[in-house]
């Protein structure tokens, strides 16, 4: 029977990853995509890649810690 795991990883892993997402799906940067949504730009807007994006988000900001 297999088990689940899991590994816990930093906050500048995790903002590289949302940033590559953000790259891949939409062609523009983690920071430009963070700052779009926070001025509600994607209102609106449920296409699959945004909305993949932004669940990726992780909080704070990449040059916060």
């Amino acid at each position: 029977m297999g088990g689940v795991s899991f590994e816990l990883i930093s906050a500048k892993e995790q903002w590289d990853i949302f940033d590559d997402a953000s790259r891949r799906l939409l062609s523009i940067d983690g920071a430009e995509f963070a700052g779009r949504w926070d001025r509600g730009e994607f209102v609106g807007k449920d296409e699959p890649g945004v909305m993949q994006v932004a669940i990726l988000r992780p909080s704070g900001r990449p040059d916060a810690g």
